[in-house]
C-alpha cells in the first residue's frame, strides 16, 4: 500500500512539474511575441518621425527584457538621427558591453560616428566588426567609403582589393573600384552644342559649339573654353562664313569644406559675342542640405554702332531632399531707372547616381549664363520671356562618358509687346581622361 502511494505521489509530481514547465514556456513565448509586436510598432513610429514615442516603447520593452538588444539599438539610432550623438553613443556602447559581437549594434555605431564627423572612430568600429566577421562585405564597403571620405586613397584601394580578393563577384566592390579610378582622373574633355530656332521676324538658327578642357586640382577645378557661334539666316548652310569666336576661363576654387567660389572671364574679337564678360559668385553650404550663393556678372558689348556695359546681380538658394534637388535663382540688372528681372526654377530627380537624373527647368527673362544671354545685344535683357525645358543625364563606358540632353520651348519677347516662339536643343558630352 505504501509503495502504491509513493508511485502515485511521484506521478502527480511529474504531471504538475510538466504542466508548470509547459505553462512557463508558453508564458515566455507569449511575452516574447508581445515584445516583438511592440518593437515593430516602435520601429514604425521611429521611421515616421515620432522618435520620442518610439524610445518610450523601447524603454518599456527593456524593463521587461534587458537582453532585448534590438530595442536599445533603435534607441541609439533615433538619438543619432536627431544629432544627439553623446546619448546615442552611450546606448550603443551599452549593447556592445553586454553583447560584444552584436553586428547590428556595430553597424549602428559606425553610422553614428560617421554622422558625428569622427571618421577615425567610425573606421575603428569597421575594424572591430571585421575582427568578428572577417567575411562580412558590408564592413569592408563601409571602411572603403570612410577611407575615401577621409582622403586616404591608397588605403581605400588596398581595402577594395581585399574585398575583391574575398568576393571577386562583388558588385559593390567593382563599383567602388570604378569610383576610385574616376577620382584619380584629373582631366576631362567636354563638347557642348546649343541650338535655337525661331521664325519671327525672320528665320534664324543660332548655333553655339563649345570645346572645353577641365582639370581637377587640390584647390578646386578650372575650365578652358573655346566657343564658336553662328547665327544662320534662311538659305545659308550649317556654319556659314561668319563664325564668331569666344575664349573663356572658368574656375571653382574651394575656400573651405563649406564654401567655394565661381570665377569667369571671357573675350571675343567677333561681333556675335560680348567683347568682354566676367563673373564672380560665392557659394555657402548650410545645414539641412541647403546651399546659397550671391554674385555678379559683367558684359561689355562693343559693336560698330554702340557700346554698353551690363551689370547683372544674381543669387540662388538650393536644397537637396532625398533623391531630389531644387534650385531657385534670380538675375537682377539695373538699367534706365528700372530693374530687369529674371527667375529660374530647376528641379532634378536623381536615379541611380548623382550623374544620372531627369530634370525640369522653368524660367522667365534672360540669363547671362545661357546661350541667348551670351550674344552681342544688350537689349535682350529688357524683354520678357517664358521658358520650359526638359533634361536627361546619364553615363556610359564604365561611367567615363557623361551625356546631357535638354529640349526646350520659349515664348520670347523680341520687341516691346511682340513675341515669338523659340525651340531650343542642347547636347553635352563629357569624357574623363
Amino acid at each position: 500500500m505504501a509503495k502504491f502511494f509513493t508511485r502515485l505521489t511521484s506521478i502527480v509530481f511529474l504531471v504538475l512539474l510538466s504542466s508548470t514547465m509547459l505553462f512557463s514556456q508558453e508564458n515566455r513565448d507569449f511575452i516574447s511575441s508581445s515584445l516583438s509586436v511592440d518593437f515593430q510598432r516602435a520601429k514604425q513610429l521611429a521611421f515616421d518621425g515620432n522618435r520620442e514615442e518610439a524610445r518610450k516603447i523601447c524603454y518599456q520593452i527593456l524593463e521587461k527584457n534587458t537582453a532585448y538588444f534590438d530595442a536599445r539599438i533603435l534607441i541609439g539610432r533615433t538619438f543619432a538621427w536627431q544629432k544627439n550623438f553623446q546619448q546615442g553613443r552611450k546606448e550603443l556602447q551599452q549593447v556592445l558591453e553586454d553583447d560584444f559581437d552584436n553586428k547590428d549594434a556595430i553597424f549602428a555605431i559606425i553610422d553614428l560616428e560617421k554622422w558625428a564627423g569622427d571618421l577615425s572612430k567610425a573606421l575603428f568600429y569597421c575594424d572591430y566588426g571585421q575582427s568578428f566577421f572577417p567575411n562580412e562585405e558590408k564592413f569592408l564597403v563601409q571602411k572603403i567609403q570612410l577611407l575615401q571620405q577621409n582622403g586616404e586613397e591608397s588605403k581605400a584601394l588596398q581595402t577594395i582589393n581585399e574585398l575583391l580578393d574575398l568576393k571577386p563577384a562583388s558588385q559593390a566592390g567593382r563599383q567602388l573600384l570604378q569610383k576610385y579610378k574616376a577620382a584619380r582622373r584629373k582631366y576631362q574633355i567636354i563638347y557642348q552644342h546649343d541650338f535655337e530656332h525661331f521664325t519671327k521676324p525672320y528665320i534664324r538658327r543660332w548655333h553655339v559649339s563649345s570645346f572645353q578642357l577641365s582639370r581637377r586640382n587640390i584647390w578646386g577645378s578650372w575650365f578652358a573654353k573655346v566657343n564658336l557661334g553662328d547665327l544662320i539666316k534662311d538659305g545659308e548652310t550649317f556654319w556659314s562664313n561668319n563664325i564668331a569666336k569666344q575664349f573663356e576661363l572658368d574656375a571653382y576654387p574651394r575656400i573651405s569644406k563649406s564654401n567655394y567660389m565661381y570665377l569667369n572671364y571671357g573675350y571675343s574679337p567677333d561681333h556675335l559675342f560680348p567683347k568682354h564678360r566676367a563673373g564672380a559668385e560665392f557659394y555657402q553650404k548650410l545645414p539641412a542640405s541647403f546651399e546659397v550663393s550671391a554674385g555678379i556678372r559683367y558684359l561689355n558689348f562693343d559693336t560698330s554702332s554702340s557700346r554698353s556695359n551690363v551689370y547683372i546681380y544674381t543669387g540662388s538658394i538650393g536644397k537637396y531632399y532625398r533623391n531630389y534637388w531644387f534650385l531657385f535663382r534670380t538675375y537682377l540688372s539695373p538699367k534706365n531707372n528700372d530693374i530687369s528681372q529674371s527667375y529660374w526654377l530647376l528641379m532634378r530627380r536623381y536615379l541611380s547616381s548623382s550623374k544620372h537624373y531627369i530634370g525640369i527647368e522653368l524660367g522667365s527673362g534672360v540669363s547671362p549664363d545661357e546661350p541667348r544671354g551670351n550674344v552681342s545685344n544688350s537689349n535682350i535683357y529688357q524683354y520678357d520671356s517664358r521658358k520650359f525645358k526638359l533634361a536627361y543625364q546619364d553615363q556610359l563606358f564604365e561611367k567615363r562618358l557623361t551625356y546631357l540632353l535638354r529640349l526646350g520651348f520659349e515664348r520670347e519677347e523680341y520687341l516691346v509687346n511682340v513675341k515669338r516662339n523659340v525651340l531650343t536643343f542642347s547636347l553635352k558630352l563629357s569624357y574623363q581622361l
